[in-house]
């Protein structure tokens, strides 16, 4: 007899888990800290930058200033934003893109007060691989709505998304009532940032 009952045996399963999820999240925090703190260190070794908030950055990690050396001669193009595009029938489509290299991940549409994230062709990413749906959709969006419910805003002007799958795989994620410009570039920035971290987990 081990002198431990079911009921503590349960509770101690319970913790493994719990502690399994915190260290996974501690993880990927370490990591975008990393990648904030390679981005101030190349920053500070040019002669002349720009403030971070006068600068936007699509490809980068979430939650984070962004800052990006500007020097005398023209940076190569992988290193600027990625550009605002014009359809053939006039929507606005941003691509987004890794910003190690400059990959293409996906198409961010624009639409009246709602943005559609298709990836990429050739880009299969699983609605279950993490950090999608325990950072972005969990932490990210449901924070964006909890916000939203606390400052009175009423349904249906609450953020709100939908997630379109074909067995598993992602094909367009739907998200209404942004709102606003800074709440969008978030957005841009964190999805950028989950599905490059899904590639490498989906090897």
């Amino acid at each position: 007899m081990s002198g431990y009952s079911e009921e503590d045996i349960r509770r101690a399963a319970d913790l493994r888990e719990w502690l399994v999820k915190q260290i996974t999240d501690k993880q990927e925090e370490v990591e975008r800290l990393r990648a904030t703190l390679s981005i101030i260190d190349n920053l500070l070794k040019q002669g002349s930058f720009k403030a971070a908030a006068s600068i936007d950055f699509a490809g980068a990690g979430p939650a984070t200033a962004q800052v990006q050396a500007t020097r005398q001669e023209p940076a190569p193009a992988k290193q600027q934003p990625a550009p605002m595009l014009k359809s053939s029938d006039n929507r606005d489509i941003r691509p987004l893109r890794r910003a190690k290299d400059d990959f293409w991940l996906a198409n961010a549409e624009l639409l009246p007060n709602a943005v559609v994230i298709v990836p990429a062709p050739g880009v299969n990413l699983k609605a279950d691989t993490p950090p999608f749906k325990s950072f972005f959709l969990n932490r990210i969006l449901e924070g964006m709505k909890g916000k939203d419910a606390n400052q009175g805003i009423k349904e249906p002007e609450v953020l709100n998304y939908k997630v379109e799958e074909d067995n598993g795989v992602i094909k367009r994620i739907v998200i209404n009532n942004y709102r606003d410009k800074d709440r969008l570039q978030e957005i841009f920035n964190t999805s950028s940032w989950v599905f490059t971290r899904m590639l490498e987990k989906s090897g």
